[in-house]
């Protein structure tokens, strides 16, 4: 009996071994190849072609700004001038550009809400200013991701001897007034407004966390909004799935377990005071439901991610895109009257942006062996356009001769392009998690929240 174990041991040990050396490279080329395709997302972040009246388009092929992808790509800069990619004096310089155009912005009325930005500008009909495109609203998450981003820049910038960098992020942080966005009777951020407030984060995702934070953060004590208050009132409802564990997010996209974590290293923090969860492992179980799910649904092996992202609405007839939001496999709270299946119309998409920017998450694992990067791998070759910018997702439902899913929307989204750079960067450095929580005004917060983070402060 012993003798037929350890044989059925053997097998095991060696089908596992054959399906990494499957891969056919070892460990150097594995972060080769992952610092490639991060130097090609990170052209985004400081090529002129992405900018705009400086800051930065929502894709390559519109005309208009995003302000999260902004963000994002200050952060991007970040990597970008480190890598060498450009010089700092040039890295400083856009980064100078980008908050002098913010700043801009928060002083035309019409061009902001108490300094919350509008989620896309266009140019105006002179072509030389930006205004609000039509029909947006003005958004605290996606001003909240700006100024993580402008606050990380800052922070890397000032330490490289550009101590102006500092004086520009904290006059655009101290413009935005966060209790006039909170209601105070419910005790929760509105999402938006547009002439009238609408939305409340009600639930948990990891952009309220962002949004509490900066709030309990701000520089000016009249415009704080304390984190027990905006945290402690949200749903925090308890999921699991096949023995992963973890906090739902209301519809369960990958990405609300991850934008925050782009910012903050978690794993420096233990449990939070109010809901007494380690956020950390909280993603780590979600993005492992995430991938046991596919796995119970006849995804292919190795690919995984859950997220919202543009798609094809149908197989048959003309090919029409839409924005798949309400996805979510385990991860949803919501139940399943309120959210699109990921499978709709026999299209199942899966966003390459999430499943690779989970990949700090298993950092405790050979790289051959970690999740995001065996997903990345196995779709390589239809994850990027012919510019080696990654693209929106692909259909798992629809699989080539080698049994790789195949483009569903080769549409290219900033914010998704540099978010995953964002993350292999953390992943192999911390770079963008130590200038983000260099911050004075993010170590205020995080200390209100996180009473293990000044034993972590106090041994650095």
């Amino acid at each position: 009996m012993k003798i037929k174990i350890y044989r059925i041991a053997l097998i095991i040990t060696l089908i596992s071994l054959l399906n990494i050396s499957a891969f056919s490279l070892d460990v150097q080329d594995a972060v080769k190849i992952l610092k490639r395709f991060q130097d090609q997302q990170l052209n985004y972040c400081y090529q002129n072609y992405f900018r705009l009246s400086g800051l930065y388009k929502s894709s390559p092929y519109v005309n208009e700004v995003d302000i999260a992808t902004s963000g994002f790509a200050l952060a991007g800069l970040v990597v970008a001038a480190e890598k060498g990619l450009l010089s700092q004096e040039n890295a400083k310089s856009m980064f100078i550009e980008t908050v002098d155009a913010c700043l801009r912005l928060q002083s035309e009325s019409k061009n902001n809400y108490q300094g919350f930005l509008y989620h896309f500008y266009v140019p105006d009909y002179s072509g030389s200013t930006l205004k609000p495109k039509s029909g947006v609203e003005v958004s605290t998450i996606d001003t909240a991701i700006l100024l993580a981003g402008i606050l990380t820049a800052s922070e890397y910038f000032s330490r490289q001897g550009y101590y102006e960098c500092r004086d520009k992020a904290r006059e655009f942080y101290s413009n935005i007034n966060w209790r006039h966005f909170f209601n105070g009777g419910r005790k929760q951020f509105h999402m938006a407004w547009n002439n009238v407030f609408f939305g409340f984060w009600d639930y948990y995702t990891d952009e309220i966390f962002l949004i509490a934070i900066l709030a309990q953060g701000s520089p000016i004590v009249e415009h704080r909004v304390d984190i027990r208050d905006s945290f402690g009132n949200i749903a925090v409802k308890q999921g699991s799935y096949k023995g992963h564990s973890y906090v739902y997010s209301w519809y369960g996209s990958l990405f609300t377990y991850l934008f925050a974590h782009a910012f903050i290293d978690f794993r420096r923090l233990d449990k939070d005071l109010i809901h007494s969860v380690d956020w950390w492992q909280n993603t780590k179980s979600a993005v492992l439901a995430d991938i046991r799910w596919c796995q119970d649904n006849g995804y292919p092996e190795d690919i995984f991610g859950i997220s919202a992202c543009w798609s094809k609405s149908s197989v048959s007839g003309s090919v029409v895109m839409e924005y798949r939001d309400r996805v979510g496999s385990a991860l949803s709270g919501c139940g399943p009257a309120e959210r699109f299946y990921n499978n709709k119309n026999g299209i199942k998409p899966v966003a390459p942006y999430a499943a690779l920017g989970s990949l700090p998450f298993f950092d405790d694992r050979p790289i051959l062996e970690n999740p995001a990067f065996r997903m990345f791998y196995k779709v390589r070759n239809k994850a990027v356009d012919r510019s080696g910018l990654l693209i929106e997702s692909l259909d798992a439902g629809c699989l080539d001769e080698g049994g790789v899913p195949v483009v569903n929307s080769d549409w290219l989204v900033g914010m998704d392009i540099i978010f995953p750079a964002i993350m292999i960067e953390n992943y192999f450095s911390d770079l963008i998690w130590d200038n983000f929580m260099r911050s004075s005004s993010v170590q205020f917060a995080l200390l209100k929240a996180f009473p293990a983070y000044f034993t972590y402060l106090v041994k650095k």
